[in-house]
């Protein structure tokens, strides 16, 4: 992959507020790209970005490109791709606002293939306050046992809570398999614990069970009426406590926002079925993009 004039350079605090400019601008904000997100795993991809012609570029270490972040719509794209890019390239995780706006302008040169298992599943936070109806039924049935069945107390978390967290990590962490995928997401939420105060929008929530931390949720708040839950584990000793800390967090922290975005299910059946049950009001869906020019 060939590209012009591209400086990446490592993701810095220092110019954290200059990328949320530009994510704040897209049309379409997927969680992949929300600066906390970026952040937490910048260390295990690699991340590295680069600024110009008013976007970011986004690149890992193993050297895949991600797609750019800023005012899609505005820019003028064919000028900017065919000189950035003059060769043949590749930009993986595009949202499906930018798909759109690429596949409209340059058609024969641009193919979008959908990768299902990096949909973003968006739901409404007043749905699963509420959790009325027949389709939450088992959701309603699981909360009231929890409710019934322990002593607990629920708290939103702030900067001084991260302990809290990572007791509660540790103890989910302890009742899995070992394996290099739930290493590198131990290490993101760490990460993200580590630099709270300096990533503004971070929120959560916690459930104690007799003074045992049983549940957390880390979210990330995006300008507009949307909240991202990044991270959300619960003890599986504690019957019903995903669905506790689900509706807690929303109900207690989270209410004033519209919508919250739930993230991918990463082609896990057994996710995408958990996902699906909360009954989403729709997607931000992905792509892979190929770009050839003339």
């Amino acid at each position: 992959m060939v590209f012009m004039d591209l400086l990446f350079e490592p993701l810095s605090l220092e110019k954290a507020d200059r990328y949320r400019e530009l994510y704040e601008a897209c049309p379409r904000r997927s969680s992949y790209y929300s600066f906390g997100s970026l952040w937490a795993w910048r260390n295990i991809f690699g991340f590295s970005w680069a600024f110009r012609e008013g976007m970011c570029w986004i690149r890992t270490g193993s050297g895949t490109l991600w797609a750019p972040v800023g005012p899609w719509e505005s820019a003028d794209w064919r000028k900017i791709l065919p000189e950035i890019f003059p060769g043949r390239a590749e930009f993986a995780y595009a949202p499906d606002g930018l798909t759109r706006i690429w596949t409209d302008l340059f058609r024969d040169r641009i193919t979008a293939r959908e990768v299902r298992s990096q949909w973003e599943y968006l739901h409404s936070v007043q749905d699963l306050i509420a959790l009325r109806g027949n389709r939450f039924s088992r959701k309603r049935s699981h909360i009231r046992q929890f409710v019934k069945n322990y002593a607990f107390r629920y708290r939103s978390l702030g900067s001084g809570d991260g302990d809290s967290v990572l007791e509660a990590q540790k103890l989910w962490l302890a009742e899995r398999p070992e394996s290099p995928a739930l290493l590198r997401e131990n290490e993101a939420v760490q990460e993200m614990v580590r630099e709270w105060r300096n990533i503004p929008g971070l929120l959560g929530g916690l459930l104690d069970v007799d003074g045992v931390p049983a549940a957390y949720t880390i979210a990330e708040a995006i300008p507009g009426d949307t909240v991202m839950i990044h991270f959300e584990k619960a003890l599986p000793s504690y019957n019903g406590a995903y669905q506790a800390i689900n509706r807690m967090f929303l109900q207690n922290t989270a209410s004033s926002f519209a919508t919250v975005n739930r993230e991918e299910d990463l082609g896990d059946e057994g996710m995408r079925v958990a996902k699906m049950s909360y009954h989403p009001v729709g997607f931000l869906k992905k792509y892979t993009l190929s770009w050839f020019p003339d």
